[in-house]
């Protein structure tokens, strides 16, 4: 019965721990739901800020809800945001598909129209287009722009043919005649620039009359699709609908200037002085060279190669015709002064490079954040990868690269004036580090070893063949990589301009993984940090030489399975007086440690031996004892052990100070302790008082 309460006690308390659960999570929903409703309401009412903060408050309670994904990124365009920013929260609404109140839709219309604007047309179809099959003005206004921009023979016809259906179904949805006026203008631009008979489509003339027909009155209109219009107009339709446009208003001065000009009713010098008098600074390079292209008075072209010549402003290309700017160029005296692309049209600049009088100064790739430096373009002088602070340096003519050429803008051309625009081949591959070490003159990157630090690795034919270590911009080491099989580095570690530490590193010989250890991966990462990840290296040295007199203060040789040889020559004279080794420890066997000492001469006086940390055998002029644990932790008696008062007796004389690897004597009633201190133990022999006076004894 006890045991069945106990049961049924602990089963309520995971049950009331489930309830409070569901209901917390119950509550966190409700909270988000809420934040939805007024999310929801300042988007309709276009306060695009609450709207975002909304929703990512209910984010913060449930973040399950797809419709709030999908407020935020609507809110976080509209506020300046990137494209590429809302396709992301997009991506998580889609992935959750855990709708409260937004149709899922809607939020395909709104993937759909993203997708088109950055290049996906194929998958902005289908996103529209599969089941259940969308059909609404939204829908259809994104099929239309997208067959337009994929742009073969078969994609305008249906982009024609569907503009057609839809005039009829949605005669005061001005969206479909202003993306039908601006592409097909755009084909029709594209003809004259290149000196091209252009004969308009007859589904697209029928268009076109529909359209110029159903125009709304010139009190409330749409000024800048009336211009794009006229180009369709036919006869003294066109001639009526241009002078009325130019007798109401005349701020549409480069359109008005282009349609008046293509119509015969201004003159050359007329069209020119309205369209550079109010186009500012900012140009379209598809609208300028259309211009240039109608101009016939010579008089005029050369006016328009002396304003090219010295033109200083902002010039924006769509170099896919897709209705978007993916490069935007700066001009400055008729030469480029930087250049922005984004060739998806996504926000995200994909490009950027700064020029000097149109030579390019630098170029940056913003999604893998490399940055090229020019000597003189398209010659490389360095390239520097960002993510992980590596840097090539080249010497003059060793590496040539562009991402994009300059050429010649051919409608520009015909004026005299040499004008140049940039232009991205698709096949641009940026190369990897890997590639760059062949024509690199040397290389840098950060290590880890110190702060602030970085190595600079010389290089020759590809092969490294010497490397300098920097702190702050001070060198305080250099490696030689001559040596097929093994580097020798010099180390300043005091930072007194003397290198004094010698490190020895060779590869690892085959089959010898006991070479292979943790730490000795983290030295060599942290002291060269190679870009291939090379891991076939170990420390196999180090030597100190403070005084630069050839014999060193301290060595260290380090063995398989964490084994060392350590020695100390404290007196400089070239003969160790302390030595330490450690022996290779595999798995499952004891650790062996043996510590040496050395008289003057370089005999040895002294070794003690460890197993596991516990003395278990001295050896004291050639003769070898037994070693006995005190009581006293890190206290052992050699030959025979003591009594606890004899261990206090030595505790009391060792508080003194003892130098580590000497031996001292006490006197302790009838005899005398020898004492040596090795590391934090102390190891104690009892021998008789008449053998040898302290002094002396002391001296031996």
């Amino acid at each position: 019965m006890k045991k069945l309460v106990i049961s049924c006690l602990f089963s309520l308390v995971i049950s009331f721990s489930v309830i409070a659960q569901n209901s917390a999570a119950a509550a966190n929903k409700n909270t988000a739901l809420r934040c939805l409703k007024l999310a929801e309401n300042c988007l309709v009412a276009g306060d695009w800020q609450n709207a975002l903060s909304q929703a990512e408050l209910g984010l913060s309670y449930d973040n399950s809800i797809s419709d709030l994904y999908y407020i935020k990124a609507a809110a976080s365009l509209n506020l300046g945001g990137t494209k590429a920013a809302a396709l992301r929260l997009l991506s998580s609404a889609f992935e959750r598909s855990s709708w409260a109140g937004y149709t899922k839709n809607g939020a395909r219309i709104f993937l759909a129209d993203l997708l088109s604007d950055t290049g996906l047309y194929e998958e902005s179809l289908s996103v529209i287009d599969s089941e259940p099959f969308i059909y609404s003005a939204d829908a259809e206004f994104i099929r239309i722009k997208n067959y337009y921009r994929i742009g073969t023979k078969d994609s305008l016809s249906q982009a024609r043919q569907r503009l057609n259906s839809d005039r009829r179904v949605y005669p005061s949805d001005q969206r479909f005649s202003e993306i039908f006026f601006m592409f097909e203008s755009l084909f029709m631009s594209e003809a004259e620039r290149d000196g091209l008979k252009y004969t308009i489509p007859q589904i697209v003339i029928t268009i076109a009359d529909s359209y110029i027909a159903k125009l709304p009155d010139y009190s409330d209109r749409n000024q800048e699709l009336e211009l794009m219009a006229v180009s369709f107009a036919r006869g003294e339709e066109k001639h009526r609908l241009i002078k009325a446009i130019d007798a109401k208003n005349k701020n549409l001065s480069a359109l008005l200037a282009i349609a008046a000009l293509r119509a015969g009713i201004y003159t050359d010098e007329q069209a020119f002085d309205m369209f550079f008098s109010a186009s500012g600074s900012e140009l379209s390079l598809d609208l300028l060279e259309t211009f240039i292209a109608l101009l016939s008075d010579e008089a005029v072209i050369q006016r328009a190669a002396e304003t090219l010549a010295d033109y200083t402003g902002t010039l924006y290309i769509d170099e896919n015709m897709d209705l978007q700017y993916e490069f935007t160029v700066q001009y400055e005296n008729g030469r480029p002064q930087y250049i922005k692309y984004d060739g998806n049209n996504d926000g995200e600049t994909e490009l950027y490079s700064s020029c000097d009088f149109g030579a390019p100064i630098f170029v940056y790739f913003n999604t893998s954040r490399i940055q090229f430096f020019y000597d003189t373009f398209p010659r490389i002088s360095k390239v520097h990868y960002s993510d992980n602070n590596l840097i090539f340096n080249f010497l003059h003519d060793d590496f040539v690269f562009s991402p994009f050429d300059f050429m010649t803008d051919t409608v520009f051309a015909r004026t005299g004036a040499e004008f140049y625009i940039p232009y991205i081949s698709k096949e641009i591959a940026i190369p990897l580090p890997q590639e760059l070490i062949e024509k690199a003159s040397s290389f840098e990157l950060p290590v880890t070893e110190r702060d602030d630090a970085k190595i600079v690795y010389t290089l020759s034919g590809g092969n490294i063949v010497f490397a300098e270590f920097y702190e702050k911009n001070k060198r305080y080491a250099y490696c030689d990589f001559t040596k097929e099989s093994s580097l020798v580095r010099f180390v300043d570690y005091d930072n007194d301009g003397s290198f004094e530490t010698t490190e020895f590193y060779s590869e690892i010989p085959f089959a010898q993984d006991g070479l292979r250890s943790e730490e000795n991966d983290r030295i060599i990462s942290s002291v060269f940090n190679f870009i291939d990840g090379r891991s076939d290296l170990y420390l196999r040295k180090i030597q100190v030489d403070r005084n630069a007199n050839t014999f060193c203060e301290f060595s260290e040789e380090y063995l398989e399975y964490n084994g060392k040889v350590t020695i100390w020559d404290n007196d400089d004279n070239g003969l160790p007086d302390c030595q330490y080794i450690r022996y290779p420890q595999k798995t499952d066997e004891s650790l062996i440690e043996e510590s040496l000492y050395f008289d003057s001469n370089g005999l040895q006086i002294l070794s003690i031996t460890l197993a596991d940390g516990v003395p278990v055998k001295m050896n004291a002029e050639g003769t070898e004892v037994m070693v006995y644990a005190g009581e006293t932790e890190g206290l052992y008696w050699i030959d025979q052990k003591g009594t606890l008062d004899e261990e206090t007796s030595v505790l009391d004389f060792v508080s003194r100070g003892l130098e580590q690897g000497k031996i001292d004597l006490f006197d302790y009633e009838e005899q005398r302790i020898s004492v040596i201190k090795v590391g934090s133990s102390y190891f104690c022999r009892k021998v008789p008082a008449t053998v040898v006076s302290l002094e002396e004894g002391a001296a031996e």
